[in-house]
Order: structure tokens, then C-alpha cells, then sequence
């Protein structure tokens, strides 16, 4: 049984179909136009975290959504706030050096949406020359055989050695999911919506001896060889069609086929990216409300569907209102099977057939979720000088970044006494935990320990250690809200074909998974060191703060380099439904790029 995190994405895709307008939402104008319903432009929220294959925060990957771009910290968490996309469709992308480009496609929700992307290491499987026929294998018969003809990116022909990168993603990985781009979502050659089940992914990358990206020369193909999973050898079909990704769209497109040949596809490509061993199949709308006994909705509630021929299921995961509704195969009886945090079916049942193109709404599914182990963290902080911590509060995660569900953040008390709770499915896990004192701007630093028993106590927590950096706030008379730590600054230079996209952009946010907000944006910042008045976006606990509604004087005192200290100031009045306000902040954070 396939391991489940909640940080899984709804890979489920809610896409209505339309049969006659089409919407083309590719910039480059790479691919046909398809006839999915991506709905109306929208702003939604994201946060996530990237990971490397084995489970390592991914510190310093560029993350963008539409024309935002965030850099993940150094728990490889990363936030956006009003992120521009379509009602049912954002296209989350992630970059950094050393990597395989990651995506992840989704129906946003109108909460914060949560992205789990696992980042694969960009290494190399063989060298081969250019001029030289050759075969690059892995060791589970995976092959990509070459006519020795490539090209650089400017289409010029390329003679040396070939760097060949190649990784088979196959369909029975635990972290499928995670790993592949995109979602299953496809635009099949007459260009209609289809969900696809896959058979297997491959993904080559060629990089020529000073590094650049090379492709196969124009009129010039490889032959791919990817095997088929044990489990799918009876299901698989002798022919199969192929499909390749598109990074600019996020979708995958019809793209020839591939032949069965013992227990291996073989088909013919024209370039190179990830390529998708797929069955294609018309759709239906589903939904469903997943509840707990006492009518309570259950996020993060894992739901998955599966066709009787189908070996491996698709799933996804509910929203904050309880709600899971994606795209599921027409004319069929689907199993529907609801799992519990620990990955135990808690509900099973028979759904279906659906008519093709119907939307169907089941009633309401209740369920008694089963309880894991629950653990009890608990303590009190205190200052350098051994009084109590009147404001602060204290950050739980897992040591390895995985679970979602583990991540706590619990103000103290008055007299800096905190109590937080967490599960885990297995016995004596681990996790770090990290106090903050935010009057003095001192923290901890990570204290991490093992849960051996369901109460761990951290009696008389000193927090002595200088918070290396901070935002602090103040909206009228109210107290002044805190952030330490879990901070991005960026300064970017981004390049749009979106109209009037900044030359320049300040960036500064908070990407703590739960606590106060922070997040300021300045556009078309050409200097290093100066006020500016315009051109400016804020968004805090409660407020949001433009040219629009707002009268601010932001002036950025230092200006470091990628690893220095940008300090600033932000001061003036803002007006909201509730009426006009005073704000004042200071910022001492380090540039991350």
C-alpha cells in the first residue's frame, strides 16, 4: 500500500469540459489550444514545501506562480499570498540549479492551498559524443538510443560530449505524486480533456560540456525504452500513446505512440523533457463532502478512486470544507475508498457508472476517523534573566518534513507556559522545537528530541539566542505583532509577457506555516537604498494595503547582498471597510537572492 502524507496535492482535477470554446493559456503558443474550462482569473493563496528525494528541504528554490516568485527558506517552505491564476487552474513551478525543473498543477481552493514537490537531482547517467550513434541504460531496462545529432538552444549544431541525465518515474513510487510534473491532466491530438493513467514517465535531460541545455537536432529522433510495471504487465495495452510535458502550460500533450515489446513500451521521440506512457479516458465531474459524526467537515481527509481494471489508485485530498470533486472516468463502477491519517481504509463503497460529461454531487459521506498515537509537547519559556516569557510562542515540526498535520504553532501563556499536540503513525518519532521570546528578539535556536513517550515535557526553556532576523508591525494602538524567523527576502529582475510586469521587485514575507503575516512587495525598485512611495503591496494579519487605499513612505536603509541584511522602515496610514488606520513597521531580514 502506497505511503500517504497530507501534504499530497488533489490530483483529482476538477475541470469542466466544454466542446466548443477553446482556451489557449499557453504563452508561448507551444501546444494546441484545449478545451478545458480554466474559469475566470482569480487570487488564491499557496503554501508548501520542497523536498529532495530523500527528504531534505530544498533551501534557495525558485518558486512561481503566474509573474510571483518567492525563494524557499531554509526548511524549503515557501508562501504566497493573492497569487494570480485561474478559478480551476494553477500551475505552480520550481527551479534551482542541480535539480530536474518541478512542478505541480491544481484546482486552487479559495483557503490556503498546500503544494508537496519533490525535487530530483540533475545527474548524470552517461556521457555519450554528438557525430556517434549510442544507448544510455538504467539498470532496470530503462534505454534512450541516439542517432548522435543535437542542437544547442539557438538551434546551432552541437559537436562534443553529451552529459545524459535520465530518470524513469514509475507508476508504483510511493512518491509518484511528488515527483511527477503537472497532475495527470492531458490534451489528447484533436485537442480534448482527458485523465490519463499512467504506465510510466521518463524523464532525459542533455547538457553540453560547458553546461548548456542541448535537444535533439531538428529532423533528427531517439528511441525511448521504459518498462512496465510488474503489476501492470495483464492491464497494459500493446499500443499506448505518449505524451510529453509541457513546462510553459503544466499540461501534458498527445504526442505519437509507443508499441509494447515484451515487458517494455518502445516508442520514437523528437525532443526531450518528460515523457508519459498513458491510457486516456473520456470524464465525468464527481463530487463529495467527507464529515465526521458529528457533522464536522474533515480537511486533508485522503479520498481515492480506482477502476476495476486500474492497479494503482487516484487520490487526492479534501479541502477546508470537506470537499474533494475532480475529474473521474464516465461509464464506469469506481471504488471510492477513504483513508485515515495512518493510511487505514476507514470507508469503502462502489460508485458510478456517470454519464460523460455529467456532474454529480454524492451525499455527504460520514465517517469515524481512527485515532494515532496523539503526543503532548509541553513546558514553559524563559528569559535570559529567568523570568517568565510574556510574549512569545513556540514552533513544533517533524525532523524530517513530511507530515503537514505535525506542524504546530501555539502562543505561551502569561506565564510563558505552552501546550501543543501532534500524532505520529509510528512509535518514538521525531521532531525539533524551537521557542521564541519576541519582546527581546530572542529564540531558542532548534532543540531536536525524540517523543518516547506521549508527554514530553521542556520545563524552564531558556531562550537566550539573538533572532538573526525579524519583522515587527504596529496598526494603531494595537500591540506590535512580532516575526522571527521563517523569513524571504528577494530581489528580483524577472522578465513577463504579462503588460507592465516590474523591472525590478522587492520581495519580503514571512513562510511560517502558522502565526502572524507579513508580507510586503515593492515594484519597479531600480535603486538599493532609497524611499519610495508608490508602486507598493502590503499584507498583514487583517489588512491589506496598495497605492490604492493607502499612504505609505517605505524606505529601505541597507541594501545587502545575497546573504546580508536589507533593513527597512514602513510608515504611514492605510484605509480599510473598518476605516483609517496608522502603520508602522521595521525589518531587519537576510537576502536570500
Amino acid at each position: 500500500m502506497r505511503k500517504f502524507y497530507p501534504l499530497f496535492l488533489l490530483l483529482l482535477l476538477l475541470f469542466s469540459c466544454k466542446n466548443e470554446t477553446y482556451l489557449d493559456i499557453d504563452d508561448n503558443n507551444s501546444t494546441p489550444a484545449s478545451n478545458f474550462n480554466f474559469g475566470s482569473s482569480a487570487q488564491r493563496n499557496f503554501q508548501g514545501v520542497v523536498l529532495d528525494t530523500g527528504g531534505n528541504p530544498v533551501n534557495g528554490a525558485t518558486v512561481t506562480i503566474g509573474a510571483s516568485t518567492v525563494t524557499t527558506n531554509l526548511k524549503g517552505f515557501f508562501t504566497f499570498k493573492n497569487a494570480a491564476v485561474k478559478e480551476n487552474f494553477a500551475h505552480v513551478k520550481v527551479t534551482k540549479s542541480g535539480y530536474v525543473n518541478a512542478s505541480r498543477v491544481l484546482v486552487p481552493t479559495n483557503g490556503m492551498n498546500r503544494v508537496n514537490i519533490m525535487m530530483i537531482p540533475a545527474t548524470t547517467t552517461s556521457t555519450v559524443s554528438a557525430g556517434s550513434t549510442s544507448t544510455v541504460s538504467l539498470p532496470n531496462g530503462t534505454k534512450v538510443k541516439f542517432d548522435g545529432s543535437f542542437k544547442d538552444a539557438s538551434g546551432n549544431a552541437y559537436s562534443g560530449n553529451v552529459s545524459v541525465a535520465v530518470f524513469h518515474l514509475a507508476p508504483s513510487n510511493q512518491y509518484l505524486n511528488e515527483l511527477m510534473p503537472g497532475s495527470l491532466l492531458a490534451t489528447n491530438s484533436g485537442g480534448n480533456a482527458r485523465v490519463m493513467e499512467t504506465f510510466g514517465m521518463l524523464h532525459v535531460q542533455l547538457t553540453g560540456s560547458s553546461g548548456q541545455n542541448l535537444q535533439i537536432a531538428n529532423g533528427h529522433t531517439a528511441e525511448i525504452t521504459v518498462p512496465v510495471d510488474a503489476s501492470q504487465t495483464s492491464t497494459s495495452p500493446n499500443t499506448i500513446p505518449l505524451w510529453s510535458y509541457d513546462e510553459n502550460t503544466g499540461m501534458w500533450n498527445e504526442d505519437g505512440s509507443a508499441t509494447k515489446v515484451g515487458n517494455m513500451y518502445v516508442g520514437t521521440v523528437s525532443h526531450f523533457s518528460w515523457w508519459n506512457c498513458d491510457a486516456q479516458f473520456e470524464q465525468a465531474i464527481l463530487k463529495v463532502i467527507v464529515k465526521n459524526t458529528a457533522g464536522q467537515a474533515l480537511s486533508n481527509i485522503k479520498v481515492a478512486l480506482k477502476r476495476s481494471s486500474q492497479t494503482y489508485e487516484t487520490y487526492g485530498v479534501t479541502d477546508n470544507m470537506g470537499m474533494i470533486s475532480g475529474i473521474v472516468p464516465s461509464g464506469e463502477v469506481l471504488t471510492l475508498k477513504i483513508y485515515d491519517i495512518c493510511n487505514n481504509v476507514i470507508y469503502s463503497a462502489n460508485v458510478g457508472p456517470f454519464a460523460t460529461g455529467s456532474t454529480t454531487t454524492l451525499p455527504d459521506i460520514t465517517i469515524t476517523t481512527t485515532a494515532s498515537t496523539t503526543y503532548t509537547i509541553q513546558g514553559n519559556l524563559k528569559t535570559c534573566t529567568n523570568t517568565d516569557v510574556i510574549d512569545g510562542y513556540v514552533s513544533l515540526r517533524p525532523a524530517v518534513p513530511t507530515n503537514y498535520f505535525q506542524y504546530v504553532n501555539v502562543p505561551v501563556s502569561s506565564t510563558g507556559a505552552f501546550v501543543m499536540t501532534t500524532y505520529s503513525c509510528t512509535a518514538n518519532p521525531q521532531f525539533v522545537l524551537e521557542g521564541f521570546d519576541v519582546a527581546n528578539l530572542q529564540t531558542t535556536n532548534d532543540i531536536p528530541f525524540t517523543a518516547t513517550s506521549t508527554v514530553t515535557n521542556f520545563n524552564n526553556l531558556s531562550v537566550c539566542n539573538s533572532v538573526m532576523e525579524f519583522i515587527s508591525y504596529k496598526i494603531d494602538s494595537q500591540p506590535i505583532t512580532y516575526i522571527v524567523g521563517s523569513i524571504n527576502a528577494q530581489w528580483t529582475g524577472l522578465t513577463s509577457s504579462t503588460p507592465n510586469y516590474p523591472a525590478k521587485q522587492l520581495k519580503i514575507g514571512s513562510v511560517i506555516p502558522a502565526g502572524p503575516y507579513f508580507s510586503m512587495t515593492q515594484n519597479n525598485m531600480l535603486g538599493v537604498a532609497a524611499s519610495f512611495t508608490t508602486d507598493y503591496m502590503f499584507e498583514l494579519s487583517g489588512a491589506v494595503i496598495t497605492p490604492s487605499n493607502g499612504n505609505l513612505v517605505i524606505n529601505i536603509a541597507t541594501f545587502g547582498a545575497v546573504g546580508d541584511y536589507i533593513d527597512f522602515t514602513v510608515n504611514g496610514t492605510f484605509t480599510n471597510t473598518s476605516g483609517s488606520h496608522t502603520i508602522t513597521a521595521t525589518g531587519h531580514v537576510k537576502r536570500d537572492l
